[in-house]
């Protein structure tokens, strides 16, 4: 009688948590999402460098999750030919961030931490050496939505690791739904 009791709260317990997650499925695709893209101008350490990245956005309520890909790298025949001697790098990050999010009519600020894997490569004339360390991502970003599906705006970059840490900033273009 006990096995038949233990079965049946299984099957409710499974009925509850399918239902349940149907129902979040339900409700989230009513909630808004978009990606920037963008390049601008960072700091490797303290060395000049340019950047591009991808970020992914998911906001639900007040809060917003974003997924990143940032690379950043300062070779630059204009910066190689001023100082020939400067080491060469390639830094990548790939972060999951969360935080909260303020809205208006037309725009949003956010801002946001969390977790991720940063990438280095340093190059030299003679060997180039690729390392990997967690860090600590950063972000901020301010966004002015124009259209329903577009918007363009900044979004500032941090990547706090063992390797090299470096910051920036990107023009962003934003296409999305919210």
């Amino acid at each position: 009688m006990k096995k038949s009791m233990s079965y049946s709260r299984f099957v409710w317990l499974l009925l509850f948590v399918s239902t349940s997650v149907l129902k979040s499925q339900i409700v989230q695709q009513n909630q808004p999402w978009w990606v920037n893209l963008g390049v601008g101008a960072s700091f490797i350490g303290s060395d000049f460098s340019m950047n591009a990245g991808m970020v992914y956005c998911y906001q639900f309520e007040r809060s917003i999750i974003s997924a990143r890909m940032i690379g950043v790298t300062n070779i630059n025949p204009t910066v190689q030919k001023l100082d020939p001697t400067s080491t060469k790098y390639k830094m990548t990050d790939y972060g999951f961030l969360y935080g909260p999010i303020w809205k208006s009519e037309c725009s949003y600020l956010s801002i946001g931490g969390g977790i991720g894997l940063a990438r280095a490569a340093y190059i030299t004339p003679t060997d180039i050496t690729t390392n990997t360390s967690i860090s600590l991502p950063l972000e901020v970003q301010w966004f002015w939505r124009p259209a329903h599906f577009f918007g363009i705006g900044i979004y500032s970059f941090a990547s706090l690791n063992f390797e090299k840490v470096f910051c920036g900033a990107m023009l962003c273009a934003q296409l999305g739904v919210w």
